[in-house]
Formats: structure tokens, C-alpha cells, sequence
């Protein structure tokens, strides 16, 4: 149990850690990140999707599963 605990604290702080480090990226980082992102979600086999069409949620899970 103590060691559950432990991991799931861990987890809690490398994720705040991740996401300070994030919100100080400079905005053309994250531009080009979502650029990718958009390019990888509307490639391959699904290369015919309607881009404004494609969520944001769709292309996130596109990007997990690749």
C-alpha cells in the first residue's frame, strides 16, 4: 500500500514538473508542436480527413496510438 502511494505521488509531482516546464516553452515551440501534431493526425491512414473537421481530443489520440 505505503509503495502504491509513494508511485502516485511521484506521478502527481513529474506531472506538475512536465507541465511547469511546458507553460514556459516560447509560443513558436508549441506552434510548430501543434503543426506536427495537425500533420500526423491527417497523414497516413487518415489522410482523408477534413482537417477542420479534426478535434483536438481525435488528434491527441492519433498521436498515443502511433
Amino acid at each position: 500500500m505505503l509503495w502504491w502511494r509513494i508511485r502516485s505521488y511521484m506521478d502527481v509531482r513529474g506531472t506538475k514538473m512536465a507541465m511547469g516546464i511546458v507553460w514556459w516553452l516560447p509560443r513558436w515551440v508549441v506552434y510548430w508542436c501543434s503543426v506536427r501534431l495537425m500533420s500526423h493526425a491527417t497523414t497516413g491512414k487518415w489522410s482523408k480527413q477534413v482537417v477542420p473537421e479534426l478535434t483536438a481530443l481525435d488528434a491527441l489520440k492519433r498521436w498515443e496510438r502511433q
